[in-house]
């Protein structure tokens, strides 16, 4: 049978931690999913309105420049 241990020839990545910046979107997120379902919408409209945001969001931060170090 096939096993589903690790090679013992490569240790594991540590776990990454968030930083402060993570942790301010999660928290975004989190309270408007949370503002949206108080309002009576549907469960999957508001996974559907915050994925979509989400997306957006990434797609303007990879179009976005660069801001200069001054700001």
């Amino acid at each position: 049978m096939h096993s589903h241990r690790r090679p013992a020839c490569g240790a594991p990545k540590p776990s990454v931690r968030p930083d402060g910046h993570r942790t301010v979107i999660v928290i975004v997120v989190l309270v408007l999913g949370a503002a949206l379902a108080l309002t009576g919408m549907p469960v999957i409209v508001v996974a559907e309105v915050l994925a979509t945001c989400g997306l957006v969001g990434a797609h303007l931060a990879r179009r976005a420049p660069a801001a200069p170090q001054g700001l």
